[in-house]
């Protein structure tokens, strides 16, 4: 029995260590192992160590980031997403997603078998994608520069510019600005944009996507600058922001990409990378929504398309100030559906550069 256990102990071991090389977890925690008198093995959190993949059996499954049902809910998962098991216990399953720990309750999960994929399904589907949701509750306008290559003009003893104007000349903008409010519905942008982000990230997951989002709340106080910031930190190798602004005309209707110029002083290099992503995404978007292709401008005023190291665009997937764009967009099918198809212009992008 002594000898059961340590093999026990010495292979959940190994397993723990390879789980940590998989994710990408910010820290390193020692986990506490007890032997039970069945040979089966409990973290100090009371979970059963396991090892194995389990499905959702049903749609609309929360999972959340602490195994309590009023607990914040992280991603909302549709039937047939496969998922990494490392725990059991009670009515909960914890799971691993982009490099996380989640629960879930096992009532919504089944044990599965995983085909594992080729060294090429690999390659397709091991990406790190940046998803931002524009916009947040409170409006911060306080300036940042405009680009990393700003050198911000000097403040004077009570922390105010020289004059008015001296900022903007010198390429300083708000760290954030106030969103667009539904002209209709009178839904807020960062509501809005938020729905559009969890359901695009359930979407990239289900494909085998490592998905970061600049947040997952709405009361968050997060600059345009730091939020591309936070991107590079990632390594993400593409940057998505996902904005429902207010346009000047109300007759304005479908979806506008942006990206940054080819003489960009920071992003230049990547201008062909950044019109392909846009493009792809733009294109698939439009033909799984049935929405206006509005076209791609090309602008240095964007603080987040200036400070990312990756391939970045941001995409304006529809305008709260027009009133049947307004209506749509407080549609979950809708919503959904512009998730499809940011992530098939997502898997077109990066089957074009295996080509």
């Amino acid at each position: 029995m002594k000898k059961n256990r340590f093999w026990a102990a010495f292979l959940v071991a190994i397993m723990l260590l390879g789980l940590v090389a998989c994710g990408e977890p910010e820290e390193s925690n020692t986990t506490e192992m007890i032997v039970n008198d069945d040979d089966t093995l409990t973290d100090s959190d009371g979970f059963q160590i396991v090892k194995d993949y389990v499905v959702t059996v049903q749609d609309k499954v929360n999972v959340r980031k602490e195994p309590k049902e009023n607990a914040d809910i992280y991603i909302t998962l549709d039937k047939g997403v496969d998922l990494t098991r490392t725990g059991i216990k009670g009515e909960w399953t914890r799971v691993i997603i982009n490099g996380g720990d989640y629960y879930v309750l096992s009532e919504y999960v089944q044990e599965t078998e995983i085909n594992w994929a080729t060294e090429s399904d690999v390659k397709k589907v091991s990406h790190v994608v940046y998803i931002d949701p524009a916009r947040q509750i409170t409006e911060d306008l306080s300036l940042e520069p405009m680009s990393p290559d700003v050198d911000a003009p000097q403040l004077m003893e009570n922390g105010e510019y020289a004059t008015a104007t001296s900022a903007q000349m010198a390429g300083m903008k708000k760290k954030m600005s106030t969103g667009a409010i539904g002209v209709s519905t009178g839904n807020f942008e960062y509501e809005v944009t938020l729905s559009i982000a969890n359901y695009l990230n359930a979407e990239l997951v289900k494909r085998g996507y490592t998905v970061y989002m600049s947040r997952t709340a709405n009361n968050v106080d997060l600059s345009n600058a730091k939020r591309a910031q936070t991107a590079n930190a990632y390594g993400a190798e593409i940057y998505i922001k996902i904005e429902t602004p207010a346009a000047p005309e109300a007759t304005a209707s479908g979806m506008l990409g942006f990206i940054a110029t080819s003489t960009n002083s920071h992003t230049g290099s990547m201008y062909q990378k950044n019109y392909e992503l846009c493009y792809d995404i733009l294109k698939t978007s439009c033909e799984e929504t049935g929405a206006k292709r509005m076209g791609i401008y090309e602008t240095d005023e964007l603080t987040v398309l200036n400070y990312c190291d990756m391939p970045a665009t941001v995409l304006d997937v529809g305008f709260l100030s027009n009133e049947q764009d307004d209506l749509t967009l407080s549609d979950d099918e809708y919503k959904k559906k512009i998730a499809v198809g940011i992530a098939k212009g997502i898997d077109l992008y990066f089957e074009s550069l295996e080509e």
